[in-house]
């Protein structure tokens, strides 16, 4: 594969943490503002319909960051600044997420809050809106370096320390900020993942200074001009779109418990409390696939990133099948254990392939492109099992789990017949062909 000026040069494990910092902030703050805060925010200044509130903010919130994110990746393509590629667009979104992450902070004060209630859903909506589009204009920006700073050889270890930093941020958000939030700090909370995030994205920008070079010869684009090229795709690679849908699918079948995890512990395993179980599954599953991630990226630079993401879907699709039929719940920490390392190549390693297929001179819209394959999936996945749930039982659950168990085989079909191995040498080979040219 091409590569960018330097981007032969072997990078450092520490170079690789520092550049990997802002995915560990953003995903404190997303997993911190969209399950915690914001359901807590909406509760202190709404009556009823609080589910129906949270709801429809998330919903548009996630298409805005979709856009965002795919908008700052094109942008960034064609940035000729000479702070970098990349580098402004994240520092601008990690410096303007602190002011309006904290934004509802004003409401908690004593002596504004009979000022601003009555556009007290107002500011929410639009700190919500306003973290969504400043994390992801960092984010969109971020996930091309991949491509653009990494040699080849390196990127299955720059994925695995993303993906064990991504969870390390989940995990912070569950610990930490929870605590915060049900001690009734809230402004705290708010201020912490703010800061943390704002941290990230300058200690990023530190460290890929001078290696982040500005765009060559790239047509200038302004935001209406990004806005109609979205997908308007140059250089067409399709191989990299099947790899898409393939974890579309794969993502849909990980989140498919993801907001649902306490009703089914009450449904299936009633003798435990609800909190405790899911304490027990998210931290065997999050520390598994920590470590999974971390150790499949380091192996794929090895062994070949293909058959590491194939074998994962495959046994995601068993563990999953087999954790709907299971009454002992010791037995289904067992098989979520088993599922959690599997799904780390899918997290860690498929990022890195996804890195190898894309254009040089469009890694940031391909990259935004290999986002929807998460994006989308929570977003899906919340809307096709919600609908399953209406009516909570073991048979529904058992359902749930039968089709997150298709989904994930599907995934690997897609997978294992439109991303062969034949395909991916042959479109490495014509790639390493342009690279040379350029």
């Amino acid at each position: 594969m091409a590569g960018t000026k330097g981007a032969s040069e072997k990078r450092s494990v520490g170079f690789l943490l520092g550049m990997s910092t802002l995915i560990l902030g953003a995903n404190l703050v997303w997993v911190s503002y969209n399950t915690i805060l914001l359901p807590t925010l909406v509760e202190k200044v709404t009556g009823g319909n609080k589910a129906l509130v949270v709801g429809l903010v998330g919903f548009f919130g996630t298409l805005l960051a979709l856009l965002v994110s795919i908008l700052w990746g094109i942008l960034s393509d064609h940035s000729t600044s000479r702070f970098g590629r990349r580098s402004p667009a994240i520092l601008t979104g990690a410096l303007i997420a602190l002011p309006l992450i904290t934004l509802p902070t004003l409401l908690l004060l004593p002596s504004l809050r009979s000022v601003l209630l009555p556009f007290a859903l107002l500011i929410i909506v639009i700190s919500y809106f306003g973290m969504q589009f400043s994390t992801n204009m960092s984010n969109g920006a971020w996930w091309p370096l991949l491509v653009d700073v990494v040699p080849e050889n390196q990127r299955g270890l720059a994925s695995g320390i993303q993906g064990f930093l991504n969870l390390l941020g989940a995990a912070a958000g569950i610990l930490i900020v929870t605590g915060l939030n049900q001690n009734g700090q809230t402004g705290w909370a708010l201020w912490l993942i703010a800061i943390v995030f704002t941290l990230t994205g300058v200690i990023n920008v530190w460290v890929i200074r001078g290696r982040d070079n500005p765009a060559q010869g790239a047509e200038h684009l302004n935001v209406w001009d990004a806005l109609t090229d979205i997908f308007n795709v140059r250089r067409h690679v399709a191989v990299f779109f099947w790899l898409v849908l393939a974890l579309l699918l794969a993502n849909m079948g990980i989140n498919s418990l993801q907001f649902f995890a306490r009703y089914f512990f009450q449904v299936y395993f009633p003798q435990i409390s609800p909190d405790a179980a899911y304490r027990a599954m998210g931290g065997i599953s999050l520390i598994v696939t920590m470590l999974a991630a971390l150790l499949s990226g380091l192996l794929s630079d090895k062994i070949g990133r293909r058959a590491m993401i194939l074998w994962a879907m495959l046994a995601c699709a068993l563990t999953t099948f087999l954790m709907g039929f299971t009454s002992n719940f010791g037995v289904f920490l067992l098989l979520a254990g088993l599922r959690a390392a599997a799904m780390g190549p899918i997290l860690a390693t498929a990022p890195a392939l996804a890195s190898d297929l894309s254009p040089q001179d469009e890694a940031g819209r391909y990259m935004a492109y290999n986002n929807l394959s998460t994006g989308l999936s929570g977003g899906i996945s919340a809307l096709v099992f919600g609908l399953l749930l209406v009516n909570m039982s073991k048979t529904t659950f058992m359902y749930l789990f039968i089709i997150s168990a298709a989904l994930f085989l599907a995934g690997g079909l897609v997978f294992s017949t439109a991303v062969s191995q034949k395909v991916l040498d042959e479109q490495f080979e014509v790639s390493q062909k342009i690279g040379e040219t350029i």
